[in-house]
């Protein structure tokens, strides 16, 4: 399995700065802060740290695209990174190596909304034959709660909000009184939210 962004989503950085200094008590007024450039890093560290592939949540906040490659068609594939907005294609290499995009038709897409969305041939239907190599199953999807921070649920934008007033605050790579990765705090409100794999 082999799983690739293709299209990376807005910047949530950007769009919380202002939510992520009042957290921070951090004068916003009319003009930016001094320090924008090194809270903006704080941010852009908290969410590298709960979104995406390698993110803690193991799910996509703001909208973007992937491409999950596979060997050949299991008997139903897993999609990660809920929450799937939908499928936009799945293709394959035939036996005679020619890529192939599968109709909608013969494919059903369960779980969409769930933790654990999943792609399998539709009634009567069966995958079809595909070239014994790596990645011949290609599917791309949309995935992430939407495109504004306003679809991301409140517990794990208040984490990103903790998360980077700790890095803002704990500049330095170790401090004994705080040895925490992630701040506690943080790390029970992610919690209902992260995949287990």
């Amino acid at each position: 399995m082999n799983l690739v962004l293709e299209t990376p989503p807005e910047s949530l950085a950007d769009l919380i700065l202002r939510q992520v200094c009042d957290h921070l008590r951090v004068e916003f007024g009319g003009s930016l802060p001094t320090d924008k450039a090194y809270i903006l890093s704080c941010i852009r560290a908290a969410v590298s740290r709960l979104d995406g592939n390698k993110g803690r949540l193991g799910r996509c906040l703001l909208t973007q695209e992937w491409t999950l490659y596979l060997d050949c068609f299991p008997t139903c594939i897993e999609l990660p990174l809920p929450p799937l907005q939908e499928v936009i294609h799945l293709k394959y290499l035939d036996t005679d190596g020619d890529l192939q995009t599968l109709d909608p038709s013969a494919y059903r897409v369960s779980g969409a909304g769930s933790w654990r969305p999943e792609i399998a041939p539709a009634y009567g239907e069966t995958w079809p034959d595909s070239r014994f190599v790596a990645d011949a199953v290609q599917v791309r999807f949309r995935a992430g709660y939407g495109d504004s921070e306003e679809n991301v649920p409140p517990p794990i934008l208040q984490a990103i909000n903790v998360m980077a007033a700790h890095f803002y605050e704990q500049r330095q790579p170790i401090a004994f009184s705080t040895p925490h990765e992630i701040p506690l705090l943080a790390c029970g409100l992610i919690a209902p939210f992260r995949i287990y794999r």
